[in-house]
């Protein structure tokens, strides 16, 4: 048992009988047998199950010191990043105050774990795909910042709807950052988003017909300004449903980081992380609802200029030959009139 461990089970089983940070008597015992089944269980290297109880005395009875009980069972589970996270807010919380011996075997204990520890920066194209890191860590594109992560190998996972989903394996080396890039390619089946009207296969013919076929198409066929404003509306229909469906996809993203942001089942760092994805997808919907609504008015415009266009673009019928009736003074009939 560490030199830190041990300070911290004096510091808080002092704290926990005196109830400093206690409300009531109840929630200070309540505190002070969490605390203790912890650290029976730490001195059974039941390490899960220490973690668990530590945390329930923190919730309880929050103070600094319960932190490097979990940040030692978090170490002992083969988890340095959390035991890190743990360690560094003990020193934060604790301030000026505290055992200066415990707070020295802390510090060493945050160099030994920096050497163990990696950065990594995640760079991911299109904006808004899902990255997951080893089976569990999700995060949404883009990823701005650091990632912490032990040294050694990890799989990251990307995927967004439309696109292939991409796997990697990294290797990450203690103290040292390192940059992993992907950028996903467009499936076959992917909607795909003109930047303008679509071109026709039969645009040749369009212009260079036969005289014959320039006939028939004049006298029934449609104009080609319809062609092209009804696919620049059919465009504009797509890209509102396409930037639509991200933008639910991005609530969805919200409402789940304000769920783990308030399970208190969750360890601080990831609570705290969940807090910075609910705003940055909150930002994403806000921007991706925007675009929806302005390419969806793009689109109704669109269908009112094609009808238009329709309208203005297509043949009278040809009025060159009349067939009328007509009287005479040897009677009635039908004449024929016009020019040949």
């Amino acid at each position: 048992m560490s030199l830190a461990f041990r300070l911290a089970a004096f510091v808080a089983v002092f704290v926990f009988t005196t109830g400093a940070l206690a409300q009531t008597d109840e929630d200070r015992d309540r505190a002070r047998a969490a605390f203790q089944r912890g650290v029976s269980a730490y001195e059974a290297e039941h390490w899960e199950e220490a973690l668990q109880a530590f945390q329930e005395a923190y919730r309880i009875a929050p103070h600094p010191s319960v932190r490097v009980n979990m940040a030692n069972a978090y170490l002992n589970l083969g988890r340095p990043v959390q035991a890190l996270d743990h360690f560094e807010r003990f020193l934060l919380e604790m301030g000026d105050d505290g055992d200066p011996a415990q707070k020295r075997e802390v510090r060493r204990q945050i160099t030994e774990l920096r050497s163990q520890i990696g950065e990594v920066f995640v760079r991911v194209q299109p904006e808004g795909a899902t990255v997951t890191i080893d089976g569990h860590t999700t995060r949404r594109a883009p990823i701005l910042d650091a990632l912490e992560l032990a040294a050694g190998t990890h799989h990251v996972e990307v995927a967004m709807e439309g696109y292939r989903s991409q796997e990697q394996e990294f290797q990450v080396s203690g103290g040292e950052r390192h940059e992993v890039r992907i950028e996903l390619e467009q499936g076959a089946d992917a909607p795909v988003v003109a930047d303008g009207p679509t071109e026709l296969d039969a645009s040749d013919d369009v212009f260079d017909a036969s005289p014959e076929e320039e006939a028939d198409d004049e006298s029934g066929g449609i104009p080609g300004a319809v062609w092209v404003a009804g696919g620049a509306t059919v465009a504009l229909a797509i890209g509102a449903a396409v930037v639509g469906g991200l933008a639910l996809g991005a609530n969805g993203d919200f409402d789940d980081a304000v769920a783990r942001s308030n399970d208190p089942t969750l360890p601080p760092a990831e609570r705290n992380q969940a807090v910075t994805d609910g705003l940055d997808a909150a930002d994403r919907a806000d921007r991706l609802a925007i675009t929806a609504d302005i390419l969806g008015i793009a689109a109704i415009a669109g269908a009112g200029a094609t009808v238009l266009v329709y309208f203005l673009t297509r043949d009278e019928p040809d009025e060159s030959v009349a067939v009328a009736p007509a009287a005479g003074p040897d009677g009635a009939g039908l004449v024929v009139r016009g020019a040949f």
